[in-house]
């Protein structure tokens, strides 16, 4: 419990990441533990790579964020026989309708400026498939970050970004040019469906989407983390 209480002042942003948490004595007082009690928490807490401890003078405990290869290490752990990138991208790719119909139910209008912006900014990347990529990951994870369901969230993104951290290079699809104009409407219908808080209008807009993501086999392992290629148009 206690783990789980700091995890989620970390990535909730109540303790920044790369803050001091100061010393054990100092954890074991703010959180009235004991000493076995704080220790077990730690293991748990820099084993998911929340926590960092460093010596000598101004040392101590920090917050950290795990970088996506941690957290999807951490995600599929357990699993006997691991994953791939193409099994990573066949589930988020299932996961985008729940993760959009949750964020229909929650948006604020805030989250709906932020939307209409990162579109806005797809609309100026057109000429440039990696930045235009970039953005559109950007927008999924923006949707992502709307929902209420935070487990599923959370989990969402972790997916996105371990995509997003193999990326090497950009090699657009031929058909790309002919297209973004047509993926770049699909997403502003996704954002405009969200914004009207409709779920009949948000489903139809992503089995437009699931047009542009068409998942290809992808043998690579997810552990260790190599470095690849991305098709701009394929990539949803």
């Amino acid at each position: 419990m206690l783990a789980d209480q700091i995890e989620s002042a970390i990535v909730g942003g109540a303790i920044p990441a790369g803050s001091r948490l100061g010393t054990k004595e100092d954890l074991r007082r703010q959180y009235d533990v004991a000493y076995g009690t704080l220790n077990e928490a730690l293991r748990i807490l820099q084993q998911r790579g929340y926590v960092t401890s460093r010596t000598g003078p101004g040392g101590g405990l920090f917050a950290s964020a795990p970088n996506a290869s941690l957290r999807l290490s951490q995600l599929i752990l357990g699993f006997h026989e691991g994953g791939t990138l193409g099994d990573c991208a066949v589930v988020r790719q299932a996961l985008e309708g729940p993760v959009a119909l949750d964020a229909a139910r929650s948006r604020t209008p805030a989250d709906v400026r932020d939307l209409e912006a990162i579109v806005d900014r797809m609309a100026t990347a057109t000429e440039d498939p990696r930045r235009y990529l970039l953005e559109n990951w950007q927008l999924h994870r923006r949707i992502s970050d709307v929902c209420r369901n935070r487990v599923l969230g959370s989990l969402y993104r972790t997916l996105l970004d371990a995509n997003e951290s193999e990326l090497r290079d950009v090699s657009p699809a031929p058909q790309f040019p002919a297209t973004v104009q047509h993926n770049l409407a699909v997403h502003r219908e996704l954002v405009a469906a969200i914004a009207a808080g409709s779920e009949e209008r948000t489903r139809r807009a992503i089995r437009a989407h699931r047009s542009f993501t068409r998942v290809r086999p992808v043998d690579r392992p997810l552990i260790p983390p190599r470095p690849v290629r991305a098709r701009a148009a394929n990539a949803g």
